[in-house]
């Protein structure tokens, strides 16, 4: 063979070993650089991961400061209302004391009063009861004068009617 065909052979090998070895080199460059975004890929899928569960965790920790601070209202709330009612059942039951106390004063002065009439009334009974007494002996003479000449009159027509004819009871008509 010519030398000149062994130099183009060689030459166009070194040609081709060039690009060969480019090629790899490409290669090589393309697969450091799909393993690098490949990697980056994952990193990034990780840190949403990571912060996917830093919020979720923070939501639960706010979700019970939520609930606790719920449960602290309502409890409040409750032991306002029960403070509330109790005080409410003592003005109630201070003001029952108050109307009882009351309506005893009251029944208590109608005692009072009643008692005074009472004695006044007695005391006028027994003033009627003195005059009536010396009123009642005039009348209890006068009524023994009435009283015999109504007995008087009485026997007299006794008298005349019993000489007169009595009649059947059943003859009513007549």
């Amino acid at each position: 063979m010519n030398t000149k065909w062994m130099l183009v052979a060689a030459s166009s090998a070194v040609l081709f070993s060039q690009a060969a070895v480019a090629d790899l080199n490409a290669g090589a460059n393309a697969a450091v650089n799909a393993q690098a975004d490949a990697n980056a890929a994952e990193q990034t899928v990780r840190d949403q991961r990571d912060s996917a569960r830093d919020n979720a965790r923070q939501t639960e920790q706010d979700m019970r400061e939520q609930r606790d601070q719920l449960k602290k209202d309502t409890k409040a709330h409750q032991e306002s209302m029960k403070d509330d009612a109790k005080a409410k059942r003592d003005a109630l039951k201070n003001d029952v004391d108050t109307m009882e106390d009351d309506a005893r004063a009251k029944h208590d002065a109608n005692m009072k009063r009643m008692e005074e009439n009472s004695e006044a009334t007695r005391q006028r009974h027994q003033e009627a009861m003195e005059r009536a007494q010396g009123a009642g002996a005039n009348a209890n003479t006068q009524m023994n004068a009435g009283a015999a000449d109504v007995d008087a009159n009485v026997q007299a027509e006794g008298e005349v009617e019993g000489k007169k004819k009595e009649k059947s009871w059943y003859n009513f008509w007549d």
